[in-house]
């Protein structure tokens, strides 16, 4: 009798649902941003993409067809698709490429708020994104009002080139940002002995973000004014995508609260929060009731203070959010530690969402077992190389994660880095595990400066899924692992494509350079590298006449050891080999401490110390009487004026070039 009822009731699901189609094509493009015209990938020419409508238990079917000059993909985030669905290239399938045509089919199991983008690249960056919105069989919660808004930031760079002026330096874009941290600004807030406490730990100040954007938009605007019908009393539902590719964004407005009725697409018990820091990837829906004069204003502020984006709800006049305070970089370490560590940052008080906040309706749907196995994952990285990884180790060097189906695995993150990481979990719903006890289901979590955050989740798939920091630009440097279960063997066609494969690795070699030009004295550096070789080439040339020239090679054993083996040739004398270590000591000192081929110990040291915004220290002192002393004016982030004085010629005064 069970079987029979059984089978009625799934005729009866089967027949309502529905084959949904949707043909999407993705193309080069140009976007008009703020005044300037950018290359861009666009999918259906719009910015963000067309929001793709279904409702819970239809079946969609995507045809994605690739008309651009390289390899694409699309992956349906947060969405619990077939593996061979993802959309992650040489992962779960092949990429699309140019002149392709890719059909995606899946079930849609959950309702609720997602998005869609490419996992190919830096494709996420330049377009190819766009929402997902699964409506519920039986809807509970009641509202006049519904829109979607996209959170995005833009850059008029080629997101190529961001990740090559990354790896020049991972503060390249400070300046543009206002955001240089200098001895002069902790002298301002008394806090000299904190800048000594960093240096001593070999850190440097807070890092909010990496980039520099040229704009911040809601559904490709700065500004726009949506739902003028909306009267006093209307409760207006806001699905909220953060489709950024690294911003965070701090959610606010010009009513005293608003509600979160959702977060990652499930539904959660209603809690009224003023603001909601939502990390990159995440998805939230809030109830907003328009009151009864003006139309309100929601605001996506970045977190690191540099734009924002709005949009006005309702019709009259307008109610303006207030304006957020900038974080305070200069702040304590140990301020991170604690569970409100951006409420220090932003030095606001106001109520704002914590994931301990948040229960979900069904709070069972996606639970483990009480039993669990747990994984420790360091959150590692390296600013002045700009390299990001899990237990130091890149995902191109790093083995699969093993585990069991029916088993429950806790995933223990312990952040030692001084930035937010968004990670993201393929395939799988997992359970925040918060001060407070369980916490909510969710597909991607934030895990902020130095914080451990735990996660678990109930391994119920097959085959292979990836897990990465949703921070593009770190996941694109090796903060990625692949989960594997243990009965599979992996694609052996897709493991042979990946090893062809042109996308960005993280072992990719980046290249840089500068030159010096003084009135009597010149100095060029170059090198080039990728997450553990290195090689340099380093040249002087005093009065130009007397010439040093120096070329080493350095391999990484860890964040602040590497293996160097180098020569060097002074004008008049033979090039002389050496090997040894170079090792970055507490007060961020370099050491070079090496054996030359004549069997002597010889060390160099070298640091820079950052005096104001545009004014820069740095010294170099070699054992064998060599120093260079300059100070620099920094113009932009290629040119800078300099005075130096050396062991050779003394006083100099000329620009350094940034190449």
């Amino acid at each position: 009798m069970k079987i029979i009822l059984f089978a009625l009731l799934f005729v009866s699901l089967g027949s309502r649902a529905e084959l949904v189609e949707y043909q999407l094509r993705i193309t080069e493009s140009t976007l008009h941003i703020n005044g300037v015209d950018a290359a861009a990938m666009l999918v259906n020419e719009s910015y963000p993409g067309p929001v793709l409508r279904f409702r819970e238990g239809d079946r969609a079917r995507i045809t994605v067809t690739n008309l651009t000059s390289e390899d694409s993909s699309v992956h349906w985030h947060g969405l619990l698709v077939p593996p061979e669905q993802d959309g992650v290239p040489y992962l779960s399938s092949l990429p699309i490429a140019p002149g392709a045509t890719f059909v995606y089919e899946f079930p849609l199991r959950h309702a609720g708020t997602y998005w869609y983008h490419s996992h190919t690249d830096l494709q996420e960056q330049s377009g190819v994104h766009g929402a997902i919105v699964v409506e519920p069989r039986d809807e509970h919660i009641v509202y006049e009002h519904e829109a979607v808004l996209v959170l995005q930031d833009w850059t008029h760079e080629k997101p190529a080139q961001v990740l090559a002026n990354l790896k020049k330096d991972g503060d390249y874009y400070a300046l543009k940002k206002n955001s240089v941290i200098s001895v002069l600004g902790y002298l301002q807030r008394d806090a000299l002995s904190q800048w000594w406490r960093n240096r001593w730990v070999r850190m440097g100040g807070m890092d909010v973000s990496d980039v520099g954007y040229d704009a911040f938009l809601i559904n490709g605007k700065t500004q726009q004014h949506l739902l003028t019908e909306a009267g006093p009393g209307d409760r207006v539902r806001l699905r909220v995508v953060n489709a950024g590719a690294s911003t965070y964004f701090l959610l606010h407005s010009a009513l005293s609260a608003f509600e979160v009725i959702a977060a990652d697409g499930l539904d959660t018990e209603p809690v009224r929060v003023a603001e909601v820091l939502h990390a990159v990837a995440e998805t939230y829906d809030i109830l907003v009731t328009i009151p009864e004069e003006g139309a309100i204003e929601l605001r996506a502020s970045a977190q690191d203070g540099s734009g924002y984006a709005s949009v006005f709800l309702g019709s009259g006049a307008r109610r303006l959010a207030t304006d957020m305070p900038a974080p305070d970089l200069y702040q304590s370490h140990a301020v991170h530690a604690g569970e409100h560590a951006h409420h220090h940052a932003m030095n606001h008080s106001a109520r704002r969402l914590k994931y301990a906040d948040l229960q979900n309706l069904d709070r069972q749907a996606y639970a483990g077992g009480a039993d669990y196995r747990e994984v420790e994952l360091r959150l590692t990285g390296n600013m002045e190389t700009y390299n990001w990884t899990f237990n130091d180790i890149p995902l191109s060097r790093a083995d699969k994660i093993l585990v069991q189906r029916g088993e429950t695995v806790r995933f223990k993150f312990v952040n030692e880095t001084m930035m937010h990481h968004p990670l993201h979990l393929h395939g799988h719903f997992f359970r925040v595990i918060t001060g407070e006890g369980k916490g909510p289901f969710k597909h991607t979590v934030d895990v902020g400066p130095l914080q451990t955050v735990t996660i678990e989740f109930l391994a119920n798939e097959e085959k292979d899924w990836f897990f990465h920091c949703h921070n593009l630009y770190h996941a694109k440097t090796g903060m990625a692992r692949v989960i594997r279960y243990d009965d599979y063997r992996g694609d052996p066609a897709l493991m042979a494509a990946k090893k062809r494969s042109t996308d960005i690795q993280d072992d990719d070699f980046y290249a840089a350079g500068e030159l010096k030009l003084m009135n009597d004295f010149a100095r060029i550096e170059a090198w080039s590298a990728n997450n553990r070789h290195r090689f340099e080439l380093h040249g002087d040339a005093y009065e130009y006449d007397e010439t040093r020239l120096e070329a080493n090679y350095l391999y990484r054993f860890g964040r602040w050891t590497q293996g160097l083996a180098g020569v060097e040739k002074e004008s008049g004398e033979d090039a002389a080999a050496r090997v040894g270590v170079r090792y970055l000591l507490p007060l961020l000192i370099e050491m070079d401490l090496f054996l030359t081929d004549e069997g002597d110990v010889e060390a160099e040291f070298e640091t820079h110390v950052q005096l104001a915004t545009r004014l820069q220290l740095h010294a170099d002192y070699a054992t064998e009487g060599h120093y260079h002393v300059g100070v620099e004016y920094r113009f932009d982030e290629r040119i800078s004026l300099e005075a130096a004085y050396t062991d050779v010629v003394d006083f100099s005064l000329g620009v350094k070039l940034r190449f």
